[in-house]
């Protein structure tokens, strides 16, 4: 059994549930893959280019998050001292 169009499926939902800031989508999808990194199930090497194209896109994702993520902790830790300050 070949686990290629079943992973593509779990990083579609993934940048699909990150774009919707799901949590509960994201522990269950990061269930998902416990359970499919722990089965015997391979992939199929002629199929994989779009399991890796999928991946890609989803690290991109994550970069420019944690960009985001980095820069409204910085904006929020300067408004929290500047309200001190008054």
């Amino acid at each position: 059994m070949t686990i290629d169009q079943t992973l593509k499926e779990v990083l579609e939902d993934t940048i699909k549930a990150l774009n919707d800031l799901d949590l509960p989508k994201l522990h269950a999808l990061e269930q998902q893959i416990i359970v499919l990194a722990q089965s015997d199930a391979t992939y199929d090497r002629g199929s994989i280019n779009s399991v890796l194209l999928k991946k890609r896109q989803l690290e991109i994702i994550l970069h420019n998050f944690r960009g985001n993520l980095d820069a409204l902790t910085r904006l929020h830790a300067r408004n929290t001292r500047n309200q001190w300050a008054q």
